[in-house]
């Protein structure tokens, strides 16, 4: 069994939540005017899922996220509290994981082809350093709980081969280019339909039940983000702009979804030791020790609880 696949599927089938941020982008080219250097926060969110308002309120960088979940579960009334329950329980048990594993909110610190994301889940911090003209970086994984983590160095064609769980082709998806645009994070952005194919996947007659890939995905590029920015995004699109918001629909009534989309764009220099990654462990290869890192990276991922420090992003 390869522990990297079922972390893709068996944890949060949307994509390996692990990998999200180290998918392999296409090879870049000279980014367009616009958008070169500064840091851009990003959300990310499941519209309908009973758990998505009560989980977002959850900070883990203000430590001791069973306190807050406590806090916030308080403050429900029975009723709430019962049709918390009859909602959860018509959920497919991988979005209600999928929402416990969700890193929420996440900040990109980009110059040139260089980028760092770092990003919380309840469970676990990660970071993601990213450089485009090597298609190469390294990987950061933390427990929220106590001193458990997994630092990595990576090429990201061999990560891909391992990891991506979700990429959408035009092999698979139908493609249209629509006319609609609007502002994200204030930039321009046109919106590009995928649609799967019939028999791309196979079908689920359940009503609300999942496929194994997206049914259908709507994609809003901007000409001024650089296209090496893509590589943060928890689904693998091949777009030639810069994706600034991704909604992706998992059922064919399009009730299960998740968003992701730029929430700001800062425009600054960046310093050198915003783009490090502090492991504070010994650094593995990925091509040397998948096995290794795959094992403690779902440790990390299932044994998360209250965290006992403040933030965990040194950099910040």
């Amino acid at each position: 069994m390869r522990i990297s696949r079922f972390v893709a599927f068996g944890v949060f089938p949307f994509a390996a939540v692990l990998m999200a941020a180290a998918s392999s982008p296409v090879p870049t080219t000279t980014p367009p005017a616009g958008f070169t250097q500064g840091v851009i926060t990003t959300r990310v969110s499941l519209p309908g899922n009973p758990y998505d308002k009560l989980l977002s309120q959850i900070d883990p960088a203000k430590g001791n996220v069973q306190a807050q979940v406590q806090q916030l579960a308080m403050r429900l009334t029975p009723a709430e509290q019962q049709q918390l329950q009859a909602e959860a329980a018509k959920l497919p048990p991988a979005l209600v994981m999928g929402a416990m594993m969700l890193p929420r909110k996440g900040t990109i610190y980009c110059r040139g082809q260089e980028a760092r994301v770092s990003t919380d889940a309840l469970s676990y911090h990660l970071e993601n350093y990213f450089d485009g003209a090597k298609n190469a970086g390294t990987m950061l994984l933390a427990s929220q709980a106590n001193p458990e983590r997994v630092a990595y160095t990576y090429n990201a064609a061999t990560l891909k081969k391992t990891w991506q769980s979700i990429v959408v082709t035009e092999e698979d998806y139908t493609l249209k280019t629509t006319t609609e645009t609007s502002p994200v994070a204030g930039y321009p952005s046109q919106k590009t339909t995928y649609t799967l194919k019939p028999g791309a996947a196979p079908a689920t007659d359940e009503p609300g039940g999942m496929s194994q890939k997206p049914v259908a995905l709507d994609v809003w590029t901007s000409v001024q983000i650089p296209q090496m920015l893509n590589f943060a995004h928890p689904v693998y699109v091949k777009e030639k702009n810069g994706i600034t918001k991704l909604v992706v629909y998992f059922d064919k009534e399009r009730k299960h979804k998740l968003v992701y989309e730029f929430a700001s764009v800062q425009s600054r220099p960046v310093t050198p030791q915003e783009l490090q990654i502090k492991a504070n462990t010994p650094i593995l290869d990925y091509a040397k020790d998948e096995m290794q890192i795959g094992m403690k990276s779902l440790a990390i991922m299932l044994g998360g609880g209250p965290k006992k420090t403040g933030a965990s992003d040194g950099n910040e």
